[in-house]
């Protein structure tokens, strides 16, 4: 790393901001459980509209653009405070492409009691694990939108923590194809915190297989473990009056492991320093900076940017072991009318060791419901 690089590094962990790991709580799934529920039958409504511009031309990753819709529909029955069954069917639909349409049946169990949650079935996943990029891309809310598997979470005074199985790919006896699943992990702890500030301790892990024993597959394996811990402090102001909201900053070393006997990664283990400044005004409008340093750096289910080596939207073969790059962020995130969920975002970035200036500009609309169709309670 470079005299320059280091000073940068200093800078950035000095700056008063609130996380360019951005605030996305208004992106998130959840499944909601609570006593005032019980007993009743639901239509849950989940509506995502998507537009997200890539202006990349770098050789990691090519721009591309994504925008549509996505509707989520199913019908839910909580037979006590703790416990919610869900089932229903997901549509997306990607503008411009006129037989694209996707459809897929959902399905969830949530138990939840105390603080502590346990889903099966098609999981809060996405925005909802809290993951930092270089571990898990974001895009993913619009690509894969959704995730089976397992899910056990906490939500404590101290400790808030989610742990998931995504299984991906399911083969069978004979298939021409290998199997593919994720195993997530994301626990903060609280050290510190009164009616202002916050100090945590984050820890993130993914770790993503490809293979299995029973496909005809001739294909190596491949195994990676990523892993993120770190620091983050945060600064809530007291009432309306002041124009500064918050501000946060949360700064990560982050590893990558080629777990054997993959034999299909290009590097064997890497690292990367992530640090992140931002703060939020009474408007909801966020302004950020961040810094990324990544060595060797591969991550099977990180932002591609973050990355050694060149996306599926690159150019192919090309490697780049240091990334050095430096990004700003302006955002926007507000609930409009009551009802729908607006999220704008303009991110360009600056790689250094490129002198390449790129950017990215994005708009979601999003809107989730419970409407009561049927209450056995009140019947009784």
């Amino acid at each position: 790393m470079t005299r320059k690089s280091i000073l940068l590094l200093i800078l950035l962990l000095t700056v008063k901001g609130a996380f360019t790991q951005i605030n996305n709580q208004l992106l998130e799934q959840n499944i909601s459980v609570a006593d005032s529920l019980q007993q009743q039958v639901l239509l849950s409504v989940q509506s995502n509209n998507f537009f997200k511009n890539n202006e990349y031309f770098g050789n990691i990753i090519k721009g591309s653009t994504l925008m549509g819709s996505q509707l989520g529909t199913q019908i839910a029955y909580l037979p006590n405070p703790h416990v919610r069954l869900q089932a229903g069917t997901f549509i997306r639909k990607d503008f411009g492409n006129d037989t694209g349409l996707k459809v897929r049946p959902v399905l969830s169990c949530k138990i939840q009691k105390n603080g502590y949650a346990v889903i099966f079935g098609t999981l809060e996943g996405n925005f909802s694990h809290r993951m930092i990029e270089p571990l898990y891309n974001y895009e993913r809310y619009i690509s894969q939108p959704l995730e089976q598997g397992l899910q056990i979470k906490i939500d404590r005074s101290k400790v808030w923590s989610d742990t998931w199985i995504n299984w991906e790919v399911m083969q069978y006896l004979g298939s021409d194809y290998q199997e593919e699943f994720s195993v997530g992990h994301h626990t903060d702890i609280t050290l510190f915190k009164n009616h202002t500030t916050r100090l945590t301790i984050p820890v993130q892990m993914l770790i993503s297989h490809k293979g299995g024993q029973i496909d005809i597959d001739t294909t190596s394996l491949k195994s990676n473990a990523n892993a993120a811990v770190g620091f983050t402090f945060q600064y809530n102001a007291k009432g309306s009056g002041p124009f500064l909201k918050a501000f946060r900053t949360e700064n990560y070393v982050t590893f990558f492991k080629a777990l054997p006997p993959s034999s299909q990664s290009v590097y064997k283990s890497g690292s990367g320093i992530y640090l992140n400044a931002t703060f939020v005004s009474k408007y909801d409008i966020a302004a950020s900076v961040a810094y990324w340093n990544g060595r060797d750096y591969i991550a099977s289910r990180g932002a591609y940017l973050f990355q050694s080596e060149a996306s599926p939207f690159g150019k192919k073969g090309y490697l780049e072991p240091n990334r050095n790059l430096l990004f700003f962020r302006l955002l926007y995130s507000h609930k409009v009318l009551n009802a729908i969920n607006v999220d704008v975002r303009f991110e360009p970035y600056y790689d250094l060791g490129n002198s390449l200036f790129e950017y990215n500009y994005s708009v979601y609309f999003s809107y989730r419901a419970d409407f009561s169709l049927f209450n056995f309670a009140k019947k009784k």
